[in-house]
């Protein structure tokens, strides 16, 4: 460790101590109790910058531990999620080995159907909803958007949605895709 020059560092043959030894006047005894003062108080001084080094060396060290535990938080955050996925992979290799000349095409429909429910139960189990809005709902951009305007004159004056082209979805009341709609037009 390297130490912090100050400027009380001098020699014992300097005139720091040289003025302390004694001036005219002084008791005999007095310049030894001031070394002796000052020597406890470069020792303290010196004792302080160490627990200063040391202190500053564990919060450094603590810095980059916090730093590392949050980087595999983030790395692993999304593990539940894949986790809860693996068996909707499974089912869609399941259906994938069937073999397609002995199976019906309704047969083949109803298992898709089947891993789809399975993969929307997964999905809203980790507070996905959709984004689905009807005929007639008010246009909101914030959860919608607008990829062409329809004349329909019974929702004139404010933008209405007309057509879902697209679900969205959000998460937590956040939208990570809006729905693809189409609006009335309002002139």
């Amino acid at each position: 460790m390297s130490r912090i020059p100050t400027d009380d560092d001098f020699d014992a043959n300097t005139t720091g101590e040289q003025e302390l030894e004694g001036e005219p006047g002084d008791a005999p005894g007095r310049a030894g109790a001031a070394g002796d003062d000052l020597t406890k108080l470069r020792a303290e001084r010196d004792d302080l910058f160490e627990r200063l080094a040391r202190t500053t060396a564990d919060f450094q060290n603590s810095r980059r531990r916090i730093q590392a535990e949050a980087d595999q938080r983030l790395q692993y955050a999304n593990q539940s999620l894949i986790k809860s996925l693996l068996p909707v992979i499974d089912n869609f290799e399941r259906a994938l080995a069937v073999d397609p000349a002995t199976t019906d095409t309704a047969t083949v429909l109803r298992g898709m159907q089947i891993v789809h429910d399975q993969w929307l139960a997964v999905l809203r189990q980790q507070d996905v909803q959709e984004i689905a809005p009807k005929e007639g709902d008010a246009f909101d951009p914030t959860k919608h958007e607008s990829l062409m305007q329809v004349d329909r004159p019974e929702y004139a004056g404010q933008p209405t949605v007309v057509q879902l082209l697209q679900k969205g979805y959000s998460l937590h009341d956040r939208t990570l895709r809006p729905a693809q709609v189409a609006v009335s037009k309002t002139s």
